[in-house]
């Protein structure tokens, strides 16, 4: 990744979420090595929780064709503004589908 945009860290960060995300992380050395220089191992297996949890929940969401946002947050381009209270109750509902 060559953007100006994102620093060292960032890119770090991003990289692991795209190995993590392919299934690919156990097998680059490098980028583990990378992510060690910015994040301890609780930094790294956070992030790796992270990827890893919305990666399932994008297949799960997807293969049971449910949309995650509403058609008011895919309008404004997906973006939504949720209470705490909210967040709890579409939890409970995705629970409840299982």
């Amino acid at each position: 990744m060559e953007s100006p945009l994102f620093g060292e860290r960032e890119k770090a960060v991003i990289r692991w979420a795209e190995l993590v995300t392919w299934n690919e992380a156990r097998h680059d050395d490098a980028a583990f090595a990378e992510l060690s220089k910015h994040f301890d191992s609780s930094g790294i297996v956070e992030l790796t929780t992270v990827a890893a949890f919305r990666g399932l929940m994008n297949r799960f969401m997807d293969s049971l064709q449910i949309e995650l946002e509403g058609p008011e947050a895919q309008a404004r381009g997906g973006r939504a503004v949720a209470s705490r209270e909210e967040l709890h109750a579409y939890i409970e509902k995705l629970v409840n589908l299982v």
